[in-house]
Formats: C-alpha cells, sequence, structure tokens
C-alpha cells in the first residue's frame, strides 16, 4: 500500500495481501491505482473493524476497492505457516492475477 501511494501515476494497480491498510483518508485520495484487499477472516491485528475502517475510508476519498476474505489467520499463504490453507492460497493467487491483468496493458 505504501509503496503504491509513493509511486503515484506509476502505479496500475495495489494488492494488500493481509497486511495494514492505510487509515489516513488524506493520503488515500492520492492514490492512483486499483486495491485488492486480501484478508483472513481470523486475523487478530488486521481484524474486521479494521477492514471496514478501511472500506469507509477509501469510499471517502473516491477510490476503487475490492475486498477478498478467507475464513483463515494471519499468512495463511505461507506453506512454513502451520495455519496454511492450500485451497484459500490458490484462490488468492487466483484473485490477484486477475485483479493485476485487467490493469496491467
Amino acid at each position: 500500500m505504501q509503496a503504491t501511494l509513493t509511486a503515484g501515476k506509476q502505479a496500475a494497480a495495489c494488492i494488500i495481501y493481509y497486511g495494514m491498510p492505510e487509515s489516513d483518508v488524506a493520503r488515500l485520495k492520492t492514490l492512483k491505482a486499483d486495491v485488492l484487499n486480501i484478508w483472513p477472516t481470523q486475523d487478530k491485528w488486521i481484524n474486521k473493524e479494521v477492514t471496514e475502517k478501511f472500506e469507509a475510508n477509501m469510499k471517502a476519498a473516491g477510490k476503487n476497492l475490492t475486498t477478498k476474505s478467507y475464513d483463515a489467520d494471519h499468512a495463511f499463504a505461507n506453506p512454513s505457516n502451520p495455519k496454511f490453507n492450500e485451497a484459500f492460497t490458490a484462490d488468492a493467487y487466483a484473485a490477484s492475477l486477475a485483479f493485476l491483468k485487467a490493469r496491467l496493458k
């Protein structure tokens, strides 16, 4: 997210993969790319409240956001994590590729 904000018009897309979203609406207004937010619903830190606040902030900033949630814990796509979920990882990967392909021309 921070790299996309810094990149300005050079950014074509942003994917937040169970990462902390930007909370400053004024900063989000400078965003020049659509965002895909992938988050696990069992994450204790980046939880439902954080995600809902981010959705509201993106709407207030007038930005495009796609949210994809998984009934999993943080780092569910990390194969070295005991909570690794292969099916969710495959789905998140496919969603990420589709998101990027639709925006990278």
